[in-house]
């Protein structure tokens, strides 16, 4: 079976260096909203930087955004015979989040994490998976499941795709792995993933893959419980600086909450919970300078 592609012209953002990339027809015609959202990786366009890229029904580049993090460790895996041959004859426990982030990009890797944290399914495309990653990838997010942790995640094919974009009850994140391509999404294009893109570099520091699914497991139960703790909170109050909410999570929860990640919970607040809540999480700066003009 033949793929039908178009060879589009990508721009880094960043550093404005060029590359070329061929993108399947099928998935564009099949996205969602008629945008595709493709990751490129660091080291595909340019050594540097990775970014996402949106493609519209006419093969148009529709514009850009930055990774919110970039690896500190980098993600390329050699593709020689051997590595090849390793993969393919490697088991589960060598399956590591390395090759997960490999596999799909540290951009969609991350919003993997904030899909589980909102609680909504992860569908992965399987064709041409010659090497089980996308089955490995799917038993991997199963491992990390508990009683606390609920993941839904599961593989489907090309002829799926009309039927799952057809069905509007399915508020899932679909994506196509061999393309590094998003087909669906239930989230906006300015997400920021900082949080999950750190947790995902920290877990790359742990060398075994139950180390590493034990970590992931125990930050996101975390991260969840200090989020519904927070729901709580603003709903008896007018208003919260989120200057002051990395104090409150050390304090109250003994959490540590880089002031950069808050957005994880404001986030997660409006999209799983109430809009209006999160609304409440205001910046203490812009606050003041609209009383100063009341």
């Amino acid at each position: 079976m033949t793929v039908e592609v178009k060879e589009l012209r990508v721009l880094c953002p960043l550093c404005k260096k060029e590359a070329k990339i061929e993108v399947p027809i099928f998935l564009v015609n099949e996205a969602q909203d008629g945008v595709l959202k493709v990751s490129i990786p660091r080291g595909a366009c340019c050594d540097e930087h990775s970014f996402m890229v949106y493609i519209d029904k006419k093969f148009r580049v529709r514009g850009y955004q930055n990774a919110d993090i970039e690896f500190r460790n980098g993600p390329t895996i050699s593709i020689t015979k051997k590595a090849i041959d390793a993969k393919k004859e490697g088991g589960l426990k060598d399956f590591r989040i390395q090759d997960i982030t490999s596999l799909l990009g540290m951009d969609i890797s991350s919003l993997i994490l904030r899909t589980i944290l909102v609680e909504k399914p992860v569908f992965l495309l399987e064709n041409f998976d010659l090497y089980n990653r996308v089955d490995k990838t799917v038993a991997f997010l199963s491992d990390m499941e508990s009683d606390d942790l609920q993941i839904t995640s599961q593989k489907f094919q090309q002829d799926d795709l009309k039927n799952l974009k057809r069905n509007k009850k399915i508020n899932a994140f679909m994506v196509a792995p061999l393309y590094k391509a998003i087909t669906r999404s239930p989230f906006r294009e300015e997400t920021n993933t900082r949080f999950e893109s750190n947790l995902l570099n920290e877990t790359m520091e742990i060398p075994d893959r139950d180390g590493q699914i034990i970590f992931l497991r125990k930050e996101l139960i975390k991260i969840t419980r200090v989020i519904e703790e927070f729901v709580k909170m603003l709903k008896d109050v007018d208003k919260m600086y989120e200057e002051d909410i990395p104090g409150i999570t050390q304090k109250k929860f003994n959490y540590k909450l880089d002031s950069k990640n808050i957005d994880v919970i404001r986030e997660v607040i409006a999209f799983k919970h109430d809009a209006t809540l999160a609304s409440k999480i205001i910046n203490k700066s812009l606050d003041k300078i609209r009383t100063d003009l009341w």
